[in-house]
């Protein structure tokens, strides 16, 4: 069952309290509760270290510069509070309402090998990370790379989520594959169905659409901050890199290459992992309007019997088209890219003028 990679990706997550530890641990114990608290407060320890060790750097920052790199921070910090108290104890629920909304619907066959793809995809992490741990005690020191693990974690936060957004989302699309591929077997046989197997092949396929709107609302609710969160991290740091390449080569020159070359690596991820999830949502959306354009193909080679109910159908799925939003600010789709990008040229160019 295509299910078992969440499985997987809880066994990852837990460890950095990022996710339940299973799927049937709706209630979990004191100690679980315990261990998420402390991560917390490591992680707030390690993020006040982090401000106090780059304040002299933000002192020598213009006003615009240090505005940028003061959002990036509070964003991070927002970002991993958002997951470890928003998700993990106030909206823990949401996560099993989605399991079970997958679970309720069949999937076609995934090509792709997810658990495979999302172990790979930790793994190559863990080697980016420890080479970053060790290009930064290289340059800094082990006190001033000390000061620096909390946004080792928050950059694996960022990167968790985004992988699993996308096997959220290829789950997704695998079962609204599997609608269209059932509407399309009821075409091709048409001729050898009788009206009554058609209606009731069509009213659990509409049973199917409500499940999955439902799954995609709850997708929403609880990833939609997370891709918002992401954004806004990518594009910050995005900027940043780019203002001290224009205006402040002197910063590079002295720099430790191997820290820059690690840092350009996660801002690339980064963006892989924006794009991934936009291409994503718009391939879910494409293949809802398959399935309507089946439906309507269906409709002309029905009898009155079966009318009736294929009228309901359509009807069902113009009402209940999968819509992915961050946090109910914009859609995500393909423009979302476009978006993004014009934010960022815009913002570069202020930030360009003032020195």
């Amino acid at each position: 069952m295509d299910l078992e990679v969440i499985h997987t990706v809880f066994t990852f997550g837990k460890f950095a309290a990022l996710t339940p530890s299973s799927t049937n641990n709706h209630n979990p114990h004191c100690l679980q509760k315990l261990y998420e608290i402390c991560v917390y407060l490591l992680y707030v320890v390690c993020f006040s270290a982090s401000i106090y060790a780059h304040y002299p750097v933000y002192q020598m920052l213009t006003f615009v510069e240090c505005m940028s790199a003061s959002l990036y921070d509070l964003n991070q910090f927002c970002y991993v509070f958002y997951i470890l108290i928003v998700l993990m104890r106030l909206r823990r629920r949401r996560w099993f309402r989605l399991i079970k909304s997958l679970a309720g619907v069949q999937s076609a066959k995934v090509n792709i090998p997810l658990k495979l793809v999302f172990v790979a995809s930790q793994l190559f992490y863990y080697c980016l990370t420890i080479f970053g741990v060790y290009a930064h005690i290289e340059h800094s020191g082990l006190a001033a790379a000390a000061s620096d693990m909390g946004e080792f974690y928050q950059f694996y936060a960022i990167f968790f989520y985004q992988v699993f957004t996308s096997v959220l989302l290829i789950l997704l699309l695998s079962r609204y594959k599997r609608l269209s591929e059932t509407l399309s077997q009821v075409i091709r046989a048409r001729s050898q169905l009788y009206s009554k197997q058609v209606v009731e092949i069509l009213k659990m396929t509409k049973k199917s659409i409500f499940t999955l709107k439902e799954g995609v609302k709850i997708f929403n609710d609880t990833f939609g901050w997370s891709f918002l969160f992401t954004i806004i991290s990518c594009v910050s740091r995005t900027l940043i890199y780019i203002d001290i390449i224009i205006k402040h080569s002197e910063i590079l020159l002295g720099q430790n290459m191997s820290v820059f070359y690690h840092d350009f690596c996660r801002i690339l991820i980064s963006w892989v992992g924006i794009l991934s999830t936009i291409f994503l949502c718009d391939s879910v959306m494409k293949k809802c309007d398959e399935i309507l354009w089946q439906a309507y193909r269906l409709e002309s080679e029905l009898t009155s019997y079966e009318n009736k109910e294929i009228q309901v159908f359509i009807n069902v799925v113009l009402h209940n088209r999968p819509e992915f939003r961050a946090a109910r600010f914009f859609s995500i789709n393909r423009s979302t890219l476009f978006t993004v990008l014009n934010s960022l040229t815009t913002f570069l160019l202020v930030i360009i003028q003032f020195k």
